[in-house]
């Protein structure tokens, strides 16, 4: 793969940055009643075991190289001065040390290998292969607006309960509002899965979007709105937008893929409403590029890109965020 070698220096970078921390897996006081609601919160035993699965494969960067191959097919982009690669089992994360938020994630999912047993269990943490303050923490997300959004969803690791629990460190969580999160984004995913069953394996790459000026290009990170937690700190950046591309390999070897390009706001459509939203907000590889910066799949050829959402059975879109006013007490 002409990937490799960036592979490579990334791996030896993310090795020198890694340290053993305690695990932060409480859920803020606030969102206890959701957190029980879903199957409660991991107990610090469990944290500990997910912890150490992630710190073993840094450990290794052998399986590392081949761990992050499987999740990005066709190469990653080029990372930036303040971004960290991080490698789970089930998905890779491009995390902003600065911005302090997962610029993208990607994952292979392979519908077939879920485990229905699995229940969620809220395990939000500090990413214990970071050093010093890089991670985001839980208590950053202790304010009234914004939900700890995943990335790449709990739903889609659903195939071991440690899987489940590594969806939750904090590296993998971005700021959403209530509207964006439990809403349009949450029947995003739901539709994304049911194109993993469809099309086996599929690939999806989640990334964030600066550009609050709306001139089509990042904006400098000093420019980032950031969150403000009751702690009275301000380190977490708040995305403008989100988007969400899936891949896969047709017959004929090219590479099918649909771009969906969400913008953070209070939109909430929800039933049949939701999928014309969506079908409005699909986009392409080219815009991603130029809004972020990013060559997404730089290794593809003979790609297809789709002008529309791909079919989807089994699924009513339906949001999960009913509040009037923006909520705190939930956690997707």
């Amino acid at each position: 793969m002409r990937a490799a070698p960036l592979f490579a220096r990334l791996f030896v970078a993310a090795a020198l940055c890694l340290t053993p921390q305690a695990p932060v897996f409480a859920a803020p006081r606030a969102h206890a009643a959701q957190a029980a609601e879903r199957g409660g919160n991991c107990t610090k035993e469990e944290a500990a075991a997910a912890d150490k699965v992630l710190l073993d494969l840094a450990g290794d960067p052998a399986r590392l190289g081949a761990t992050a191959a499987r999740h990005l097919p066709w190469g990653a982009p080029d990372a930036g001065p303040n971004e960290r690669r991080l490698v789970q089992p089930d998905y890779v994360i491009d995390y902003d040390v600065a911005l302090k938020v997962p610029m993208w994630t990607s994952e292979q999912v392979v519908a077939s290998k879920f485990n229905e047993g699995v229940g969620r269990k809220d395990c939000f943490r500090k990413d214990p292969r970071l050093q010093g303050d890089a991670s985001s923490l839980p208590s950053d997300y202790s304010e009234p607006v914004y939900d700890q959004g995943h990335m790449t969803p709990f739903a889609d690791q659903r195939y071991s309960p440690i899987a489940g629990f590594n969806s939750f460190v904090m590296t993998n969580m971005a700021p959403q509002n209530c509207q964006l999160n439990r809403g349009i984004w949450q029947i995003l995913e739901q539709i994304s899965r049911r194109w993993a069953a469809a099309h086996e394996p599929l690939y999806i790459f989640n990334g964030s979007v600066f550009d609050r000026d709306g001139d089509g290009t990042r904006d400098p990170d000093a420019a980032a709105m950031r969150m403000q937690s009751n702690n009275h700190k301000a380190r977490v950046a708040v995305p403008s937008a989100f988007y969400k591309i899936a891949a896969y390999v047709r017959p004929d070897g090219g590479v099918e893929t649909v771009t969906v390009l969400l913008p953070h706001d209070t939109s909430n459509p929800n039933g049949p409403a939701a999928v014309d939203y969506l079908n409005a907000h699909v986009s392409d590889l080219g815009t991603i590029r130029k809004l972020t910066g990013l060559r997404i799949f730089p290794a593809a050829t003979n790609l297809h890109e789709s002008k529309t959402l791909w079919p989807f059975d089994g699924y009513k879109p339906q949001s999960l965020c009913h509040a009037k006013a923006p909520a705190a007490a939930a956690r997707h």
